[in-house]
C-alpha cells in the first residue's frame, strides 16, 4: 500500500479521475477478496497473471477498439492486482517466510521471475496509459533492477548445480523466465527513463545476457528430454511453462526492437525461431490436452487450475506484441510468404490471444471461489 499513498500523495502526479477510479477500485477488490475469494498466498509463479494481463493491454488490445477505448481502466485493475499479488510476497518476507516458500527449490525458484517481468509489463503498461504516472514506474523500475540482481544470482547457482546433480532431471520452461525477465527491463526501462547513449550502449548487452541465459535453459531442458528418449509422458512429464521456449524469444526480440540498436536482419532470425518453436511446442500442447481430455474428461483434463498456465497467455500475448512491433520488410523480399505470415498474425492472432486470455480468467475465478480445490491434480 505503500506504494499507492506514493500514488496520491507526491506532487508530481496530479491527482485526476483515475487516482479516485483507482482507490474505488481497491474497496471493490478488498470487499470481494475478503467475501468470496479464499484467503491464501500466492504462489511464486502469481506474478505471471500481471504478466499475462499486462502484455495483452500492451499489445492485442489495440486490435478491439471497445476494449482499447478501457485501456486506462484496464490499466488500474492491472496496477491493482499487481499490488494485491506484490503485498503476498511482502507479507512472506515480514513473515521471514520468503526463501523457503519462494527461493529454497532450486527450479522453483526461477519463477521469481515472473515477479520482475510482471512489474516490468505493469509498469509499460502505466507509461503507455497513465503517462502521469511515470515517476512511480521509475521508482518500480529502480526496485525491480535490484530484485533481478537477486534472482540472477540465485539462478547461477541453480544452473551451476544442474549440470552436476540430479535435479537436472526436474528442469522445464520455468528455466526460460531467466531471460524473460532480463529482456523485459529493456523494455521497462526504455518506457520509464525514455531513450540515452548509455542506454543504447547497455541495451544490446543486457539481450546478449538474455540469450546466453535462454541458450544455457535450451540445453538443460533439451538434454532432459533426450536423456528421457521416448519415455516421456505427456500428461505428467511436460510442462506448461515449456511455451517459454517460444515466449522467452518473442520478448527478446521486442526487446531488440524497443531498443533499437540491433540489426533488422538478427531480429528477422529470432522472429523466424520463435514461429517455428511456437508450432513445435504448440503440437505437443495440443497432444496433451487431447491425451487429458481422453484420461480426465475435459473439465478436469482442461479446467483445473494452475497458476504456471498464465505462462501460456503470456506467451501468445508475446509473440502478438512482438509481431506488431516488428517490421520484417527492410530484411525479406516483396511479396514474400514471410510477408503474408506476419500480416495474417497481426490480423487474426490477437482473437486466439483474447479468447485464451478470457478463458483463463474463467478457469482462475472457479478455482478461487469454489470452496474447495479440485479433486484432481491440476495441470502442471
Amino acid at each position: 500500500m505503500t506504494a499507492v499513498l506514493w500514488v496520491a500523495t507526491t506532487g508530481s502526479i496530479a491527482a485526476s479521475q483515475e487516482i479516485i477510479r483507482f482507490f474505488l477500485l481497491v474497496a471493490l477488490f478488498l470487499v470481494i477478496k475478503v467475501l468470496f475469494i479464499k484467503d491464501m498466498p500466492s504462489p511464486t509463479a502469481s506474478g505471471a497473471i500481471v504478466m499475462a494481463n499486462g502484455i495483452f493491454i500492451n499489445g492485442a488490445i489495440i486490435a478491439f477498439p471497445l476494449l482499447n477505448n478501457l485501456s486506462r481502466a484496464f490499466t488500474l485493475v492491472l496496477f491493482l492486482l499487481f499490488l494485491f499479488i506484490a503485498g503476498s510476497y511482502l507479507m512472506d518476507m515480514a513473515q521471514g517466510r520468503i526463501a523457503e516458500r519462494h527461493f529454497a527449490n532450486p527450479v522453483g525458484r526461477f519463477a521469481v521471475g515472473t515477479w520482475i517481468a510482471g512489474t516490468s509489463v505493469c509498469g509499460v503498461a502505466l507509461c503507455q496509459r497513465l503517462p502521469e504516472w511515470e515517476p512511480l514506474v521509475q521508482v518500480m523500475v529502480l526496485g525491480n533492477l535490484g530484485l533481478w540482481l537477486y534472482f540472477v544470482y540465485q539462478a547461477m547457482g541453480s544452473f551451476l548445480e544442474f549440470f552436476d546433480a540430479e535435479t537436472r532431471q526436474k528442469v522445464h520452461g520455468v528455466l526460460f523466465l531467466s531471460t524473460v525477465s532480463t529482456q523485459s527491463l529493456v523494455i521497462v526501462w526504455k518506457a520509464a527513463f525514455g531513450d540515452s547513449s548509455m542506454y543504447r550502449i547497455v541495451a544490446p548487452w543486457a539481450i546478449l545476457l538474455g540469450v546466453v541465459f535462454y541458450i544455457v535453459s535450451f540445453y538443460l531442458i533439451a538434454r532432459r528430454y533426450a536423456d528421457a528418449g521416448g519415455a516421456f509422458d505427456l500428461d505428467s512429464d511436460w510442462y506448461n511453462t515449456n511455451c517459454i521456449t517460444h515466449g522467452a524469444m518473442s520478448i527478446t526480440g521486442l526487446a531488440s526492437v524497443v531498443c533499437g540498436v540491433i540489426p533488422p536482419s538478427l531480429t528477422l532470425v529470432v522472429w523466424l525461431w520463435v514461429i517455428a518453436w511456437f508450432v513445435i511446442i504448440e503440437l505437443f500442447e495440443i497432444a496433451r490436452a487431447i491425451k487429458r481430455v481422453r484420461m480426465h474428461g475435459p473439465v478436469d483434463g482442461l479446467l483445473v487450475y494452475n497458476p504456471t498456465q498464465w505462462s501460456r497467455n503470456f506467451t501468445f500475448g508475446m509473440l502478438y506484441a512482438f509481431n506488431m512491433n516488428f517490421d520484417p520488410s527492410p530484411s525479406v523480399a516483396p511479396g514474400s510468404l514471410l510477408l503474408s505470415l506476419h500480416r495474417t498474425i497481426h490480423d487474426y492472432f490477437a482473437w486466439i490471444v483474447l479468447g485464451l486470455l478470457l478463458l483463463e480468467i474463467v478457469v482462475f475465478l472457479r478455482d478461487r471461489l469454489s470452496p474447495v480445490t479440485a479433486a484432481h491434480s491440476s495441470i502442471s
